[in-house]
């Protein structure tokens, strides 16, 4: 197979971006979208044919895409807490799937992408990009090596506050407003996207925490408590979200974590990875990405102290330009590389099916802990 035919369902900012991005790879030749919103599809082939001179076929229906186009592989932007439906779709007919994050928003969906895999054999990889991150890189060879020693202890936050998120889509055209206006709450034109049914409980969107960290200590999380502010948030007006969960984590390897999330509520910037943070704690050393605007990576070294390292950044100086140039700090090439990769020369790609589900189902479960008032929950093993 000299090129992989491509196609994307779900043409939102997500899945447009994207196309765009990868249209760069040589060996994709992009021939549909679809998209039920009013005219998104439509709107994403113009937009991509003036961007890239490049031709797509759009659909409003995936039943239509399905039945009409043909290509070897797709891409899944659509509503993630949806996704798992159609990525099994996909495979059933043989289709290789790429998915966005997270990968799941149930356990029962987390066990059915790992049976859709196991009985297909078709290649399935999560479009999770900041385990790409030059510094995430660095400290996984770091680790690799024995530089940290015993690693003890790893901390990830994901707090990203945007007052345009787009919470409410109209039920008939499909658009989307970018609003904290609580007035959208009492019109039956508009319903919830799933960023705000998903917002409701923050912590389940950790694998942009979970896929770097656990990169680096190796083993998975097997328990997990998690405790939230209220329902209803103190900061964003009429919006039955919590502004804030962390969770507590034990993984297989003797490593504690301890993770949150938030979006309604105004947090500082990072440099470089602005809405995340990061922390690895070993015998041997310490780690952390930078804390604020003011701030760079760090390292500290028992008997030497702390050091910054400005070097540690997102992008990789090293890379070709395509990978440089990405979004998300020069990270979101790399999905697309490696799921290629993983079609062509018959590999199983970095965020392969069980790193997906082991990023989503201990946020399931902290979701549970949470709503249950921090109990203690066991998380199961999809590899045995």
């Amino acid at each position: 197979m000299e090129k992989i035919r491509f196609a994307v369902l779900g043409t939102g900012g997500r899945g447009r971006y994207l196309a765009e991005q990868y249209a760069a790879h040589p060996q994709l030749e992009f021939v549909a979208c679809c998209d039920t919103a009013d005219r998104y599809a439509e709107e994403t082939v113009a937009r991509f044919k003036e961007k890239t001179g490049k031709e797509m076929v759009p659909f409003t229906s995936y039943e239509e895409m399905s039945k009409k186009a043909v290509y070897d592989a797709v891409l899944i932007a659509c509503d993630p807490d949806i996704q798992v439906d159609y990525a099994v779709a996909e495979m059933e007919r043989g289709i290789h799937v790429m998915t966005e994050v997270p990968a799941a928003f149930t356990i029962e969906q987390c066990r059915d992408l790992v049976n859709a895999v196991k009985r297909t054999g078709c290649k399935y990889q999560l479009a999770e990009q900041t385990r790409y991150w030059h510094f995430v890189d660095r400290w996984r060879r770091m680790a690799a090596e024995g530089e940290f020693g015993k690693i003890l202890y790893a901390e990830g936050e994901y707090l990203h506050y945007a007052p345009s998120w787009d919470f409410f889509r109209n039920i008939k055209t499909g658009h989307r407003v970018w609003t904290h206006d609580p007035s959208y709450h009492n019109d039956p034109e508009w319903e919830r996207t799933w960023r705000y049914r998903t917002f409701m409980d923050p912590i389940l969107y950790l694998p942009h925490e979970l896929s770097p960290l656990l990169s680096i200590t190796g083993g998975r999380i097997e328990r997990v408590s998690c405790q939230g502010t209220k329902r209803g948030s103190y900061a964003t007006e009429g919006f039955d979200t919590r502004d804030l969960e962390c969770a507590l984590m034990y993984n297989s390897n003797d490593v504690l974590f301890s993770l949150r999330a938030g979006f309604t509520s105004p947090y500082g910037e990072k440099s470089g990875t602005y809405a995340h943070w990061y922390q690895v704690k070993g015998t041997k050393r310490t780690v952390e990405s930078a804390r604020s605007t003011l701030d760079t990576p760090k390292m500290f070294i028992p008997g030497e102290g702390w050091t910054a390292h400005p070097e540690w950044g997102t992008a990789d100086k090293d890379a070709p330009e395509e990978f440089r140039h990405a979004g998300h700090g020069g990270a979101d090439y790399y999905p697309i590389y490696y799921f290629v990769d993983a079609i062509l020369n018959d590999k199983t790609p970095p965020m392969d099916v069980y790193r997906a589900v082991e990023t989503a189902a201990p946020a399931i479960l902290a979701r549970e802990s949470a709503n249950r008032g921090g109990v203690l929950l066991e998380v199961p093993d999809f590899r045995v």
